[in-house]
């Protein structure tokens, strides 16, 4: 996710470019990644599976559909 930056022009002609302070991850910050769709979601949402003979987590009950790509 890209945040919002804002240019400023100084004196001299150079425009400086700057990203807003804060971070992506709304919430407290516990947050993990889905193994399968990579989606970072609250741990209460997430549940594990044995995946390639090893346990990883993944969303609850399922992960959502994905658009079609055309």
């Amino acid at each position: 996710m890209s945040k919002d930056t804002f240019t400023s022009v100084s004196q001299d002609g150079l425009r400086y470019e700057s990203k807003l302070g804060g971070s992506p991850f709304l919430g407290s910050g516990h947050t993990r990644s889905c193994f399968k769709c990579g989606k970072h979601r609250p741990p209460s949402s997430l549940q594990s599976k044995r995946v390639l003979g090893r346990t990883e987590v993944v969303c609850k009950p399922a992960c959502p559909p994905k658009a079609a790509e055309v």
